[in-house]
């Protein structure tokens, strides 16, 4: 019995572009001062961190 061989053809790639990820959310500080705690993340805006900051550490 002769079978017919398939030739081999390469996969065709996927058309569709990658999601982009937005950029991960990371942990920059944690304070704990008397019953207060905060945890800034780096989404927030450096001016606003600023200004907490000062208010808490005063």
């Amino acid at each position: 019995m002769i079978e017919k061989q398939q030739p081999v053809v390469a996969l065709g790639q996927s058309t569709k572009p990658k999601k982009a990820r937005p950029p991960r959310n990371n942990l920059l500080l944690n304070l704990k001062k008397d019953d207060l705690e905060l945890n800034f993340y780096s989404s927030l805006d450096t001016e606003i961190m600023n200004k907490l900051l000062e208010k808490v550490l005063s």
